[in-house]
C-alpha cells in the first residue's frame, strides 16, 4: 500500500464517481479503477459498490475511509513540519563547546535567535573529551574542540587558530608592554583553570618549556571566576586569545616566546546529516573567527 493508492481512494470516497476522482489526481479513470482494484485485494476487501445508480461506500470502505484520512493528514502535517524545520521557524540547536570557546559561541548563539526566535537551543559548557563522547553518541548536534579530533567518529572543522596569551586587568603594570617574557611572569600570581582541562594542560607545557614555576593563587574550572580575580587585580591568567566572553576591563598581551597554537575547530559526528540550525550556527562560528583571526 502507498500513499497514492490512499489519495485515489479518497478522492473517490469524496466524489463518489470515477471519473471526477480522476480529475481531481490528474490519472486516466482506467488508472484510478486498477490502483482501487490493487488496493481492495491487499485489504481483502471491496471498498466501493459500483451500480448503475452510482458508486457506494461499503461498510469496509466507510471504516477504512477514517484511517485513510488520518493517514493522509499526518503525511501533509509530517510535511509542513518539516518544511518548518528547514526553514528555521521550528527545531532544537543542542551545541556543546569547552569553556574558553565561550567568547565565540555566545555571540554565534545570540546571532541564531535573534534570526529565528522559535528555535529551542540548548549550550552545554564542558571538556573537550566529553564533548567528543556527547556528540559521538548523537547527544549534541554540533561541538567545538580542536583539530585532529580524538574520536575517530568525529570530523573536525578547523576555523582558526587557537593562540594563548596573557590577560591583564587594565590597571596592572603590564597592560602597557609590547610583549610579555619569561622574565616578566617570574613573580607574577596566576589564576588558572584547573588541572585536567585541555587549556590548563597546554598552559602547564608552556611554563615547563620556559623553566617557569609559577605562583598559583587560585584554579578553577569556571573561565568567568578566573577572569573575576584577574579583572579585581588579584592575579594574571594565560587564556586562549581573543576568545573570552567578557573582556571588559581587561587587557590581552602577547607572550614571547609565543606558545605553541592549536586548531580550534568544529566537530560533527561523521556521516550524520547536519540540521538546518546546526549548519547556520557554523556558519555564525565561521564568520565571528575570521572577524578575529
Amino acid at each position: 500500500m502507498e500513499l497514492r493508492h490512499l489519495r485515489y481512494f479518497t478522492a473517490v470516497a469524496d466524489t463518489l464517481h470515477f471519473g471526477r476522482a480522476a480529475k481531481r489526481v490528474h490519472v486516466s479513470q482506467p488508472t484510478l479503477s486498477q490502483q482501487i482494484r490493487q488496493l481492495e485485494e491487499e485489504l481483502g476487501s471491496p471498498l466501493f459498490e459500483r451500480a448503475r445508480s452510482g458508486v457506494r461506500l461499503t461498510q469496509a470502505g466507510e471504516l477504512f475511509r477514517t484511517y485513510a484520512s488520518r493517514a493522509l493528514e499526518d503525511v501533509d502535517a509530517g510535511r509542513m513540519a518539516v518544511g518548518e524545520l528547514r526553514g528555521l521557524t521550528t527545531g532544537v540547536l543542542r551545541v556543546g563547546y569547552p569553556p574558553s570557546m565561550r567568547g565565540v559561541v555566545m555571540p554565534a548563539l545570540a546571532a541564531v535567535l535573534r534570526k529565528h526566535p522559535r528555535l529551542a537551543l540548548s549550550a552545554e559548557e564542558a571538556v573537550v573529551r566529553r564533548l567528543e563522547r556527547r556528540l559521538a553518541d548523537g547527544k549534541l548536534d554540533v561541538g567545538l574542540g580542536y583539530a585532529p579530533a580524538r574520536s575517530p567518529d568525529l570530523d573536525a572543522e578547523a576555523i582558526f587558530d587557537s593562540r594563548l596569551a596573557l590577560v591583564v586587568a587594565r590597571g596592572h603594570a603590564l597592560a602597557g608592554a609590547e610583549t610579555v617574557g619569561a622574565r616578566h611572569l617570574a613573580n607574577e600570581s596566576f589564576a588558572l583553570l584547573s588541572r585536567g582541562l585541555r587549556v590548563r594542560t597546554r598552559v602547564d607545557a608552556y611554563f615547563d618549556a620556559l623553566r617557569l614555576a609559577p605562583h598559583i593563587a587560585l584554579e578553577s574550572n569556571a573561565v568567568a571566576t578566573v577572569l573575576a580575580i584577574v579583572r579585581a587585580g588579584l592575579a594574571v591568567t594565560v587564556l586562549p586569545e581573543l576568545r573570552l566572553a567578557d573582556a571588559e576591563r581587561l587587557v590581552v598581551k602577547r607572550l614571547s616566546p609565543a606558545p605553541r597554537s592549536e586548531l580550534a575547530a568544529l566537530l560533527w559526528r561523521k556521516g550524520a546529516p547536519r540540521t538546518p540550525a546546526a549548519e547556520l550556527f557554523a556558519d555564525e562560528v565561521r564568520a565571528r573567527s575570521k572577524e578575529r583571526s
